[in-house]
């Protein structure tokens, strides 16, 4: 009987030995994943910063006085009053671009807004349900 805890001990040993190799694998993986998690948070940290001071160099550089500068030209543009946002910055642009345009008197097109039309207020949806319903 002697032999046979013998045995016993030694198996139990080995599958202790097997166990804390395990461990320690599983131990290496955890430290490896933490260590690449704080990397990414890192990486993470520099991109914002680098955005945060990118937004703060485009306000600096008058970002918004451009676009407001910029506003009137596109408004037209969207109302059907000119066909072309960049019309007047290119003369042979132009000069190519209102060669092919129609003559206004031959034909008439009706999907551009006409000055006399942009004035008026938008039609009024409705806004509640049973404004829908009634419609």
């Amino acid at each position: 009987m002697k032999m046979s805890y013998l045995a016993q001990e030694l198996e139990l040993g080995k599958r202790h030995e097997k166990i804390l190799g395990l461990r320690t694998t599983l131990l290496q993986q955890m430290k490896g994943q933490c260590e690449s998690q704080t990397n990414e948070k890192k990486l993470q940290v520099l991109k914002f910063e680098s955005a945060n001071e990118r937004n703060a160099l485009l306000l600096k550089t008058m970002y918004w006085t451009s676009t407001e500068e910029q506003l009137p030209k596109w408004e037209q543009y969207f109302l059907g009053q000119t066909r072309n946002l960049f019309e007047g910055r290119n003369p042979r642009h132009k000069k190519s671009q209102n060669e092919l345009l129609p003559e206004k008197n031959t034909t008439k097109n009706t999907n551009l807004l006409s000055p006399e039309s942009t004035n008026k207020k938008p039609p009024q949806f409705p806004h509640s349900r049973k404004q829908v319903e009634n419609c």
